[in-house]
């Protein structure tokens, strides 16, 4: 049974606004190429993908047992972030310049796994694809637990899909 060892094999892009992906079933790779790789600033705590769906109890009268329907998909998303400092000032690669330091943000979140961070997008390759807002970014600091950090959380924004295959 092949297997891969969980390390350096996730990529995580952000694209800003709503356009920034025109249609999240066929994703380009060109896309990606022009994204922010922010897979570097990335903590292993951080939480992007689908969770249980909204059902509903569905049976016909000849069923003799319940039958749970999915109605809603649902996802969520939680951005743990290392900031980037040149001199105690951040940087163009700090994730509040990259992402941004406000609320209300429109942007994707599109993630590989199964091919290191410095790996190109290419066509044929699956991704997952999420649309979010971005909530306030909660600033870390003075707690002396490790590097500094910013939490981004992520509202979901009804648009989503897994394992979708980028296109050229």
């Amino acid at each position: 049974m092949p297997r891969m060892v969980d390390l350096n094999v996730t990529t995580y892009w952000w694209i800003a606004g709503d356009a920034g992906i025109a249609n999240p079933d066929a994703v380009s790779a060109a896309v990606l190429t022009a994204a922010k790789n922010i897979s570097a600033y990335v903590v292993s705590s951080t939480s992007v993908g689908p969770t249980s769906s909204d059902t509903v109890s569905e049976k016909g009268i000849t069923d003799t047992s319940n039958a749970i329907v999915p109605i809603i998909g649902n996802y969520e998303g939680s951005l743990v972030l290392f900031r980037d400092f040149t001199a105690g000032v951040a940087t163009a690669n700090d994730p509040l310049t990259t992402i941004g330091a406000t609320s209300g943000l429109v942007g994707w979140i599109v993630k590989r796994v199964g091919q290191g961070s410095a790996a190109a997008a290419a066509a044929a390759q699956k991704v997952d694809v999420y649309k979010f807002m971005t909530d306030v970014p909660v600033k870390s600091g003075g707690q002396g637990d490790g590097y500094i950090k910013v939490t981004v959380p992520l509202l979901a924004q009804g648009t989503f899909r897994v394992e979708t295959t980028l296109a050229a």
